[in-house]
């Protein structure tokens, strides 16, 4: 029988990994994360064009990380070093593309630290290079768009509809881009290893790093300098809980109710919570004294909307006055939070100074992000709200 080449194996593997996933009776969370992380790795290792281009990448990336800095030779110019002369080469936006099976790594990683990055929970568009040109996400006010009863003959006019309907307002927002850098000295011990364990250990660092630096702007930021937070995006608190140190069904409720209902019935409808206030709701009980969050299936759920720890959110603190908007949580239709981000790029440097002398060489990882609320209504109908702790 004919052998396997590494990329066939790789692919015969992750089939058959995800083959005996999708055969269990039940699937719990991690297992669907390794599921769509597997999935992603068998369209890429099968897809023609991509196993061209990506071998290529792999080969870079592989140069990268187990030689010394990518070099080039140049040619013969006037003014330019004489032929066989090695140059440095920066690569794409001074680095080098990674293999697109330790990009998604890295995205589902930073998924499991914060939220915000899950495709499941938000619009979470992915580009297959470092380049993030402008891009337009279009939207419609739907508050009071409805259809109208008509007369047979009636027809469509340039004010509007026939009957008294209206045409809903159109808008857009515009994505752009904003970078993010993450750095590891790397000793040279460690680049001894074998190429895996330091790409899974490299791998690990960045999950972490980008998820922290990217997921408090998906918090906290402005919009202007920065990608557009949620409670930026939330606007001021709708509500002030009731009790000190406790949270009650009234608080849940009254949250919940000032979200309308299209979008909570929404499927990417969710709680955000600190890990604090989620050990608060965890206590929380409803007028006979059951559990408010209730578990099924691996999912914990609050009026029948998944729970999620968002740690970049403002942390509960007794000793503070009343908390600002979001202390309690963020709640509504996180599917109109649209999350942009780059294919990450790495570029290894072993000649600078302060790392040279200690045998360290630098990795310096970059990622482009940006994220806007697309609501159309302009917070006449508002997606999600932000409510606050009473002090």
């Amino acid at each position: 029988m004919k052998s396997l080449n590494p990329a066939q194996q790789e692919l015969r593997a992750a089939l058959i990994e995800a083959d005996s996933i999708t055969k269990r009776s039940t699937i719990d969370r991690p297992s669907e994360a390794r599921l769509t992380y597997l999935l992603a790795k068998i369209k890429s290792l099968n897809s023609a064009d991509v196993s061209a281009s990506g071998e290529e990448t792999n080969r870079y990336f592989r140069a990268l990380l187990t030689n010394k800095e990518m070099r080039a030779f140049s040619p013969l110019v006037e003014g330019q070093p004489a032929p066989g002369t090695l140059s440095y080469t920066a690569g794409l936006e001074g680095g080098f593309l990674v293999p697109q099976e330790f990009h998604d790594e890295v995205i589902q990683g930073m998924a499991q630290f914060d939220p915000l990055l899950d495709p499941d929970v938000v619009t979470l568009i992915q580009s297959p290079t470092f380049a993030l040109r402008p891009y337009t996400i279009p939207g419609w006010d739907m508050s009071t768009f409805a259809a109208v009863k008509v007369n047979e003959a009636a027809l469509q006019t340039a004010s509007g509809l026939i009957g008294g309907g209206t045409l809903p307002a159109v808008s857009a927002k515009m994505l752009n881009a904003y970078k993010y850098k993450a750095s590891i000295p790397v000793s040279t011990e460690l680049e001894e290893d074998a190429f895996q364990p330091m790409m899974k250990t490299i791998s690990d660092a960045y999950q972490v790093g980008f998820a922290r630096g990217i997921g408090a702007d998906l918090v906290t930021g402005d919009g202007a300098t920065a990608p557009q937070g949620v409670l930026n995006a939330a606007g001021a608190s709708v509500y002030t809980t009731a009790n000190t140190g406790k949270l009650v069904l009234d608080d849940f409720e009254s949250v919940y109710f000032s979200v309308n209902r299209f979008h909570r019935s929404n499927s990417k409808c969710a709680w955000l919570l600190t890990d604090s206030v989620y050990q608060l709701a965890r206590k929380a009980t409803d007028t006979v004294g059951n559990p408010l969050l209730k578990v099924i299936k691996d999912e914990e759920t609050i009026m029948g909307k998944p729970v999620l720890v968002c740690p970049s959110l403002p942390e509960y603190n007794a000793s503070l006055g009343t908390q600002a908007a979001g202390s309690f949580c963020v709640f509504g239709n996180l599917s109109q939070l649209f999350v942009r981000v780059s294919q990450m790029v790495i570029r290894r440097q072993w000649q600078l100074a302060g790392y040279v002398e200690n045998a360290q060489a630098l990795y310096t990882g970059m990622i482009r992000a940006d994220a806007k609320l697309v609501d159309p209504t302009n917070g006449s109908v508002p997606p999600i709200v932000s409510a606050s702790l009473k002090s």
